[in-house]
């Protein structure tokens, strides 16, 4: 369900923070856990915003974009990042800054004078708690032994930094990448790629707090 960039085509709109996030939304909008609902796969169409310092020029430019007067509902999905009062600060902040209303919490969702709505959530989609899309998948690997090797990775990344003096400011992705890498099936995927590939379970309960925000601001008003 790759979508044309600039061209809204859809009349739910799921604005993301980059390409890999951009590909597994897609690809869990398109797994079987929401196949119960084929508007899930059919009617939302996931765009990538760029970098969080991008979203309030994209927001602007979005009012522009051919299509836009038939949008429903838009939501934005980011990263808490390492602060996730601040993020939700900055997400505010840049809706009402080009003239949307803005729910105050992640998970949330608003709705203006003409009926649209409009809403956002944080990854990895837990309240108050600092992370990354990449720490969500951590938590939702397709194998089942999957915390066993995670915890086998950690042990690798303490001796890597214990031993050899190796820092790791992004941890997430020093974590992930590793997993992925230690897999056949996804070796020298980035992130986006290893979603198509099957690297994450699609049914995990932790999915479920992104479930409800799509179907609650996406779908179930028309169910």
């Amino acid at each position: 369900m790759p979508y044309e960039k600039k061209r809204i085509l859809k009349q739910y709109l799921l604005l993301c923070e980059g390409k890999d996030a951009e590909n597994f939304l897609i690809k869990y909008l398109e797994s079987e856990a929401l196949r119960f609902d084929p508007r899930f796969g059919n009617e939302i169409q996931v765009m990538d915003f760029g970098g969080n310092e991008e979203l309030v020029n994209y927001l602007m430019n979005l009012k522009n974009m051919s299509g836009f007067d038939k949008v429903v509902s838009l939501a934005v999905v980011r990263d808490a990042e390492k602060d996730f009062l601040q993020a939700c600060k900055s997400v505010v902040h840049s809706l009402e800054k080009s003239g949307f209303l803005a729910p105050k919490h992640s998970g949330e969702w608003i709705e203006d004078e003409a009926g649209m709505k409009v809403g956002f959530v944080l990854f990895p989609l837990k309240e108050n708690t600092p992370g990354t899309l990449e720490d969500l998948c951590l938590q939702i690997l397709s194998e089942k032994n999957g915390d066993d090797i995670l915890a086998t990775i950690d042990g690798f990344l303490n001796t890597m930094q214990s031993a050899y003096g190796r820092t790791y400011p992004r941890l997430h992705k020093n974590r992930l990448n590793t997993y992925l890498a230690s897999n056949d099936n996804f070796v020298t995927m980035p992130l986006g790629l290893a979603s198509k590939a099957g690297a994450f379970d699609w049914g995990s309960k932790e999915l479920e707090p992104l479930k409800e925000f799509l179907g609650s601001g996406f779908v179930k008003q028309n169910v």
